[in-house]
């Protein structure tokens, strides 16, 4: 029996910009689910709702025989236009698709299509602190809407989806939204073998400088390991600029200054790579993550990771990483045991490198694509 295609309509709103992290799920899903499922059609929405991008020249563009891009070639204004009109009920959206996959926290109007939605984490509701005021409430704002729009929900890990269910306890299933958690994996193809002799590469740190990334540890952990260590690695930290960053700024321009760090700000994607595959190890502390992109992206270059025992990071880590607390000497002892014993640190490239293999963008399209299957027979 031929199987029925749907029409999917896919946020790619964000993927116009310099990317984070929610860009790059939204171009890395989308790309393996048009290869995965070519009985479909998807519409990539390079506006989507009331994000309307001046220039979408750098979103994400697919030359395939079922990929249409309807907003692509249309000036903001025009753009504008529809989504208040479908946003009113008055005009359908551009491919009259079966299904709207929102990724950029909104979740607008798009009825007659099911709405799904990505939630990639609850840190705003968890650690508001972390958060800019209007950072926080376009992220509540958006969840709390899909709550109400949303036929089902993509969860990126299984901490997301159980944070999910602790700050709104009871909702998936009183409202009758279906949902599926599916991992991520790296952006990167990942090296064709482990590790065989230490790098001299500097220790990597990889995020934009919030106060949700733990830099001001990192740093501390940092200074105390180049006390110790004979061999003195450099530390090189790869990530734009966020926000409540000055203070950090300040201690990261001192330490430049000393030639003991190296910030070489938001780099593109072949910078990135290189950075993990050249880099010692990684050093990810992170408050929380709903998935941590870096650690699995380090792992497919066998690069080793120390990162902690929180949210979503043992999910992603597995057996692999090298885990501490939020402590500036467990850190460097972490730091400085990987650097002396080499021994430990090849053993630790292996585990890393056989974990990045064991997630894949082919089983993360697999679930979602599944979702939308599940949505279309209720």
């Amino acid at each position: 029996m031929r199987r029925r295609g749907l029409k999917i309509g896919f946020d790619v709103a964000q993927t116009c910009h310099d990317r984070a992290g929610c860009a790059w799920v939204a171009d890395l899903l989308v790309r393996e689910m048009v290869k995965l499922a070519p009985h479909h059609k998807f519409f990539l929405y390079h506006q989507f709702g009331e994000w309307i991008n001046q220039d979408t020249g750098r979103g994400t563009h697919l030359e395939s025989g079922n990929v249409w891009e309807p907003f692509s070639q249309l000036s903001p204004g025009e753009a504008c236009r529809i989504w208040q009109a479908v946003a009113s009920g008055e005009e359908p959206l551009p491919g009259a698709p079966d299904i709207v996959h929102a990724n950029c926290f909104q979740a607008p109007f798009v009825a007659p299509a099911k709405l799904v939605y990505t939630v990639y984490d609850v840190s705003f509701w968890i650690y508001p602190e972390f958060a800019t005021e209007e950072n926080r409430l376009v992220c509540q704002r958006g969840v709390l809407e899909a709550t109400g729009r949303a036929a089902g929900l993509v969860f990126i890990s299984q901490s997301s989806l159980n944070e999910f269910e602790r700050i709104l306890p009871g909702l998936l299933e009183e409202k009758g939204i279906k949902h599926t958690v599916a991992l991520l994996a790296s952006r990167f193809q990942s090296v064709t073998q482990p590790r065989a002799t230490m790098p001299s590469g500097d220790w990597l740190a990889v995020g934009s400088l919030e106060p949700r990334k733990n830099y001001g540890r990192i740093l501390t952990a940092f200074e105390r390991y180049f006390e110790q260590s004979s061999v003195k690695r450099r530390l090189t930290i790869a990530g734009g600029k966020g926000w409540k960053s000055e203070d950090l700024r300040g201690r990261m321009n001192a330490l430049e200054e000393r030639g003991l760090v190296k910030y070489e700000g938001y780099v593109s994607d072949e910078r990135l790579r290189a950075l993990y595959s050249d880099a010692f190890g990684l050093v990810f502390p992170s408050h929380y993550e709903g998935f941590g992109l870096p650690i699995v992206e380090a792992m497919s270059q066998a690069c080793p990771v120390i990162t902690r025992r929180n949210s979503s990071l043992p999910e992603v880590g597995g057996a692999a990483a090298v885990y501490c607390d939020d402590n500036d000497t467990e850190i460097s002892e972490a730091m400085l045991r990987l650097e002396r014993d080499e021994e430990y640190y090849l053993a630790t490239s292996r585990a890393c490198w056989a974990q990045a293999s064991r997630l894949s963008w082919a089983d993360t399209a697999g679930k979602v694509i599944e979702l939308y299957g599940e949505l279309m027979m209720k």
